[in-house]
């Protein structure tokens, strides 16, 4: 009999511990995780992942993934009926259960890209009020079978470090009554970590009252390249952070990029390569330049000799052989993996096709080494082209499966830029987060091995904008806004939350009161999830290089079963990060049989 109340005793015990962790006081009314490809809006209190998602299961978080990844969560904290003064969240460490090895929280520094040391990171989640779905054709059509199905709302966007300016993201947060107040974590697992299974406690202190949330790792016996299996870049101007931050913060910029697995391109001449060059050589991306993660010491690839649109140095032949011949040479002996093209007119009209025409002759006559620099196109395959392109570069909405696929098979490539429902993802605020995840599985399946998207910093408008140019970015969710004013006829293109702005700034000169006092860049829900995309892709290729093709075609199935030509009308790819992980699961559990 004593037996028997003892346990129950200790299950009373147990419960109260659950209670305590899952609820809270009058400040806190739930604490509970999801995993980072959800956008829990500020105000939904009745999400659905709320009870269990892959990532939590009701009182515990657990999260997986392999050495050399980042691992994204989020802990949701929901205010109670006085609200939240002051919210801290730590995660002090994750230890190997039976082992030695951990995986230490240091505070970050100023300069939110030196990584060295710092495995762990935490994020405030600033949200946005999106009042106006996006309206453009090639995003989206609105109230169409493509369309987001909650597209407004409070959309969880920027993911500020926790050391911004107290009141702007920084902690102690703030959280009022009945809203939510996401916090996200990353951590880093490095190459020589053990393999499994790695175990803390995220506290969570609300007004003085602490409760802790049991965190679980589950590290895999694999590990993902630095290298990328699937090439993706992002437009970048270094005029952007000089104008919005002050400051020239392009070595911040780059290496930002690097840990998202993602290249950040613009034009280069020889003389921009040179003074580049640890860049391309990768000793910008080493510890001694403040650089600790996936891709360590491993250089950019994508060197673009143009950059929307050609110049002038290719019009005619002469000149047009005597620059090719010498970037080329150059190319090839100081970078001879690097991929470079030249880029033609931007999206061309027909009225632009002679003229694309006579710049890719001027290319391929060439005797010399200039022959083989690439033209590219940004425009889906047409026939009055044939023969002029050697890399067409479309949105999803015009990329025919079939074309591409005989496109390859005359030695020319095929890739993908932006994004388009239902053909794939669109990297916008108000589509799911893991339509960018989406579009590199669509990548994946149908052999597109490298996505572009057409700027990351676009706070500037650009010229086709009406008025002020000089966007608030961090105030109004409309990135991309060409519907003109009265008197002022333009050709309306629509407007785009988010659009172009993969990162903010993380300082305003411009706005002085969105002014988050970082010294580089601020990253995004939806950059992330292009970082996971990006890993899930490197999950595949290694299926693929272990010959596990039943079960790559069972995880494509599952998540991206009709995308691009085949899409149809309707959403054909996965929308929840429940669907995406069950996958990425199913696939870390093949390969770490196959590692050993």
């Amino acid at each position: 009999m004593l037996r028997v109340k003892r346990r129950s005793f200790a299950a009373l015990l147990v419960f109260t511990y659950l209670l305590f962790a899952v609820t809270a006081s009058a400040s806190v009314r739930h604490v509970w995780a999801v995993n980072d490809g959800e956008k829990v809006e500020r105000d939904d209190l009745n999400n659905p992942n709320k009870s269990t998602n892959s990532a939590w299961d009701g009182h515990k978080i657990k999260i997986f993934g392999a050495r050399n990844e980042i691992i994204a969560f989020q802990l949701i904290v929901e205010a109670g009926q006085d609200g939240i003064n002051h919210l801290t969240v730590a995660l002090p460490a994750l230890d190997q259960q039976g082992g030695s090895a951990r995986i230490k929280y240091v505070p970050p520094a100023l300069d939110p890209t030196n990584y060295v040391g710092r495995p762990i990171e935490i994020f405030s989640v600033n949200y946005m009020n999106v009042a106006t779905p996006s309206h453009a054709e090639w995003i989206y059509m609105p109230g169409s079978p493509a369309a987001p199905k909650d597209p407004t709302g409070w959309k969880p966007v920027q993911l500020v470090p926790e050391n911004a300016r107290s009141g702007r993201g920084g902690v102690p947060l703030r959280v009022e009554s009945g809203q939510n107040q996401s916090v996200w974590i990353e951590v880093y697992t490095n190459r020589n970590l053990p393999a499994g299974i790695y175990r803390g406690n995220v506290t969570v202190n609300a007004d003085g009252v602490k409760q802790t949330v049991p965190i679980e790792l589950e590290l895999f016996d694999f590990t993902l390249p630095d290298q990328n299996s699937m090439q993706a870049m992002v437009y970048y101007e270094s005029l952007q952070p000089r104008m919005y931050q002050g400051r020239d913060l392009d070595a911040e910029y780059h290496r930002f990029a690097h840990r998202q697995r993602i290249e950040l391109v613009h034009e280069y001449d020889i003389s921009k390569v040179k003074a580049a060059s640890g860049r391309f050589n990768g000793t910008d991306f080493t510890r001694a330049r403040g650089y600790e993660g996936p891709g360590e010491g491993v250089g950019n690839r994508i060197i673009p000799r143009t950059f929307y649109g050609p110049g002038k140095d290719f019009d005619d032949r002469a000149s047009s052989w005597r620059q090719a011949d010498s970037w080329m040479t150059f190319l090839t002996q100081s970078f001879p993996a690097a991929i470079t093209f030249l880029y033609l007119p931007d999206e061309p009209g027909p009225s632009q096709y002679k003229y694309i025409r006579q710049l890719a002759e001027n290319v391929h006559s060439n005797p010399g080494p200039g022959k083989t620099l690439p033209t590219f196109v940004t425009k889906r395959y047409v026939k009055e082209l044939d023969g002029s392109i050697d890399i067409w570069d479309t949105g999803p909405l015009g990329y025919d499966i079939q074309r591409a696929n005989e496109e390859r098979a005359h030695g020319r490539r095929y890739w993908i830029y932006n994004g388009g429902r239902p053909a794939a993802g669109a990297i916008v605020i108000d589509a799911p987060a893991t339509d960018a995840r989406a579009t590199i599985w669509a990548c994946f399946k149908h052999g597109v091995d490298n996505y572009f998207f057409w700027h990351g910093v676009h706070w500037q408008h650009n010229r086709q904008k009406v008025g002020e140019r000089r966007q608030n970015v961090w105030a109004n969710p409309i990135t991309f806004d060409n519907r003109g004013q009265p008197n002022k006829p333009v050709d309306d293109q629509g407007y785009i939350n988010g659009d172009g702005v993969l990162m903010y700034p993380g300082e305003e000169k411009l706005h002085p009161e969105e002014d988050r006092g970082i010294a580089g860049p601020v990253s995004t829900v939806q950059l992330a999830n292009l970082r996971r995309g990006l890993q899930d892709h490197q999950y595949l290729m290694l299926a693929r290089q272990f010959k596990l093709y039943p079960l790559i075609n069972e995880v494509l199935q599952s998540v991206v079963p009709r995308v691009f030509s085949d899409a149809g009308g309707k959403i054909g790819f996965a929308e929840t990060g429940n669907e995406y992980e069950s996958a990425r699961y199913k696939l870390a559990q093949a390969l770490a049989k196959q590692w050993k």
